[in-house]
């Protein structure tokens, strides 16, 4: 018996922005193309000693999560965690950096298609990562936290502020 590919699961990937899946691969060995456990080695990289982790509400205001995102939520919004991936409207991520600070990642636990092009999940990033209290590269890369890669800081800025529709591309 054949069964029918589940049109909203699809394992390609997203990868849109100015670094292409083998270049991002070259940094970031989990994100290439055909890599086993992604989403683990993505989750050991960002929760080995993250540089921050965050909630952003809705309207782009950061709050810092310390070290762990489910114990340290924002006041009277306990009930996020079982709104996932959406989380009630907040986007909730970590920026870490490789062993020798050369290369920063921002994972983003959202939907895969929430920061592929300009929008309001894309502007609400953006404003929360502005108030960001270490320092974060413009040549940072965003990727979700299933790998799909939205391109760097400098790249997402650009889609932010562009009038036409970037079209990501799956591999």
């Amino acid at each position: 018996m054949l069964r029918a590919r589940n049109p909203l699961h699809c394992t390609a990937l997203i990868t849109v922005g100015s670094v292409t899946r083998d270049e991002a691969a070259l940094a970031f060995p989990f994100l290439a193309p055909r890599f086993r456990g992604r989403r683990s080695a993505i989750k050991d990289f960002t929760h080995r000693d993250p540089d921050f982790v965050f909630w952003i509400f809705p309207d782009g205001r950061l709050f810092d999560a310390r070290d762990a995102h489910r114990q340290n939520l924002p006041r009277g919004y306990e009930h996020i965690l079982d709104d996932e991936p959406e989380y009630g409207g907040f986007l909730r991520g970590r920026v870490a950096s490789d062993s020798d600070g050369t290369n920063q990642l921002v994972v983003v636990y959202c939907p895969e298609e929430a920061l592929a092009t300009r929008g309001p999940k894309l502007s609400q990033l953006l404003a929360g990562l502005h108030e960001l209290p270490v320092p974060l590269e413009e040549r940072a890369l965003v990727i979700s936290d299933n790998g799909d890669i939205y391109g760097t800081i400098a790249d997402l800025n650009v889609r932010e502020n562009s009038v036409g529709n970037t079209e990501a591309t799956r591999q």
